[in-house]
Parts: C-alpha cells; sequence; structure tokens
C-alpha cells in the first residue's frame, strides 16, 4: 500500500511538471508568434509600412517644394537643397532668380515610436537618412531620384524581445508647376528592409521587400512676409513579409500589409530676414489600413485618424550655408505615438 501511494504521488508530480512545462513553451511560443511582424498588423504598420508612408510622403512633398520655389517645411521631413552646379536656370527650382539646374539635397530625422496596445507594447526608434539629386526642365519640371536609409530598433516590452530593421529605398520623383502657386507632384519607390527578431533566445531574420507611390497637389500664396500653403496627398505602400524559419524551427509564413493614406496639411511661415519660423498642423485619415486583431482577448483601437502639429524654423546664413530644425508630433491615435524631431542642412557650391 505505502508503494503504491508514493508512487501515484511521485505519478501525480510528474503530471503537474509536464502540464506546467507544456504550458510554458506553449506561452514562449505564443510570446515568439506575435513577435513577428508577419504574425501582427499593428507591429508591421506601426514600425514598417509608416516608415515607408513617411519616406514617400517627404520626397513627394520636396519635388513639389523644389518646382514651387522654396523649401516646403511639411509635417514630414523637411528637406534643403544645395546647387552642384553654376548652370543657371529655373528660379523656381533653386527657389531665386538665376538658381542651377542640377540640385542636390539631404534630410535626416529621428523618430521616437511606440505601439501602446497591452497585448503588444512596444517601443523604439526609427532613423531616415535621405538624399536626392535633380534636374530642372524648362524653368516648372523637376525630375529627380532620392535615396533613403532607414534604421528601425523596438523593444517588445510584452514578451522581452526586440525588432531591428535596416532598409533601403530608391524613388524616381517629378514635381511640376502648374503656375506661380499650384505644383503637382509624383512619386514612386522600391525598397527592401532586413528585419531581424530576438524573443527569449528565439531568433529569426526575414525580408520586407516595400513599393511606395504618393500623389500631391500643394497651393502656396504669399503676402508680404507672409507665407501660405495647403497641400493635399495621397500616398500609399505595399509591404511584401517573406517567409522565414525561427531558429527553434518555427516556420513564420510571409505575409503583406497595404496601407494607404490620404493627408491634408495647412502651414504658415513668416519671413524675418535670415530666419523663417513656421507652424504647420496635418490631418490624416487612412483610407486602407489592415486591422489589428484581438489577442487574449482584447480589442485593439485600430484608429483610423490623426493630427500632427509641427513647428520648426528654417535659416540661411549671408554665404552657402542654410538649413532647417523641426518637431512635430503625431495625435489622435490612442494607441500610437509618432514624436519627430529633424534637422538638415545644405551648402550651396
Amino acid at each position: 500500500m505505502y508503494l503504491k501511494n508514493r508512487f501515484s504521488t511521485i505519478a501525480a508530480i510528474a503530471c503537474l511538471l509536464a502540464i506546467g512545462f507544456c504550458g510554458s513553451a506553449f506561452a514562449q511560443s505564443t510570446k515568439t508568434d506575435a513577435g513577428q511582424p508577419n504574425n501582427s498588423p499593428g507591429l508591421a504598420t506601426g514600425f514598417l509600412s509608416s516608415t515607408g508612408l513617411s519616406t514617400g510622403g517627404a520626397i513627394g512633398s520636396a519635388a513639389a517644394s523644389f518646382a514651387g520655389g522654396g523649401p516646403s517645411g511639411n509635417a514630414g521631413l523637411n528637406v534643403n537643397r544645395f546647387a552642384l552646379s553654376r548652370e543657371t536656370g529655373a528660379a523656381g527650382a533653386a527657389g531665386a532668380a538665376g538658381g542651377e539646374k542640377w540640385n542636390a539635397w539631404v534630410a535626416y530625422s529621428h523618430n521616437n515610436v511606440s505601439y501602446d496596445y497591452a497585448p503588444l507594447s512596444s517601443s523604439g526608434h526609427v532613423n531616415v537618412y535621405l538624399g536626392g539629386v535633380d534636374y530642372t526642365f524648362d524653368n516648372n519640371v523637376v525630375f529627380g531620384v532620392a535615396v533613403a536609409a532607414d534604421r528601425t530598433s523596438v523593444d517588445q516590452h510584452f514578451n522581452g524581445g526586440n525588432l531591428n530593421g535596416s532598409g533601403t529605398t530608391i524613388a524616381p520623383y517629378i514635381g511640376y508647376a502648374i503656375n506661380r502657386n499650384l505644383v503637382f507632384d509624383a512619386t514612386v519607390g522600391f525598397g527592401r528592409t532586413t528585419v531581424d527578431t530576438n524573443i527569449l533566445g528565439v531568433t529569426g531574420s526575414g525580408k520586407d521587400d516595400r513599393t511606395i507611390g504618393t500623389l500631391g497637389l500643394t497651393y502656396r500664396h504669399v503676402v508680404d512676409k507672409w507665407q501660405f500653403t495647403g497641400r493635399g496627398a495621397l500616398l500609399s505602400v505595399h509591404d511584401k513579409l517573406g517567409a522565414y524559419t525561427l531558429s527553434n524551427g518555427i516556420l513564420v509564413s510571409d505575409g503583406s500589409v497595404n496601407l494607404t493614406q490620404v493627408r491634408l496639411i495647412g502651414q504658415v511661415a513668416y519671413s524675418a530676414g535670415s530666419f523663417t519660423p513656421y507652424a504647420s498642423i496635418s490631418y490624416i485619415n487612412d483610407l486602407n489600413r489592415p486591422d489589428q486583431a484581438p489577442v487574449g482577448g482584447i480589442a485593439a483601437a485600430n484608429d483610423k485618424d490623426a493630427w500632427t502639429p509641427a513647428v520648426g524654423v528654417r535659416f540661411k546664413s549671408d554665404g552657402a550655408l542654410y538649413g532647417s530644425v523641426q518637431y512635430s508630433s503625431e495625435r489622435g491615435r490612442s494607441e500610437v505615438k509618432n514624436n519627430q524631431f529633424l534637422i538638415s542642412a545644405g551648402i550651396r557650391f
């Protein structure tokens, strides 16, 4: 009887340990799966697709700015431009009479981003390095090519893991000044980002092939030292996430994310000699955005609208140096935060 009872006790303990082990393994597997962007649209749109849209919006707005004559100071990346040659061309392209036809421009932004949906809570930053070269035709058409490099670093608080991305995008763009006030622009871009995850020691690496496209229309009106600008833009990004195998042998299936936005931007700027301070506000509406499905019975907000106020200042020296500084903060999405600081500088030569 004693041996029988002891055997039963040992069997019960073994059963409990097995159940605990299985439960722990299941919980770990669940956290690992949820941490992959292919399996979580909220993570993919918040940290991958939004970067593509920001890049496309910045290039499109830059094209409109160059064709229309002067930096736009849009609510995304602000850009500045410097001459590559002394060949005279359009006033609109260089922002002053006798401007050069060949031009180059550079910009940099640092975004602090977070996804505050509790089951997938994550935060980090995205750095974008952007530059382009363009040529002005017939005083009112700018055609160029831009290159963007993005670096993403995200901590996944819900599972103790992290997500890192490193990518490049190449995007031809065109800006056409319809008249002295109205400018049309279009951009198409193709890129690839390598996405690496590390969750509780389980690693994975996949590819995100990205296609972006933008169309925009900008209206600018100047009254004395005041400049009033309005812009409407349609932006779209398609992310194709390739399949990959985790270090524990689990296959992560491929997936795709399609995100389309309309953005309406209004800006007021005042020219004060060497400095031009400005303020803007943008309305953003997601025409097409994948919803994050509930996790653990908790529903995500899946907000479709946002507002982005921005303030900044452009400056120019008596010599060749000029640039800008800007801060913006996306508002209105209860579970998504995106605060951006950017600085840019150019040298005419």
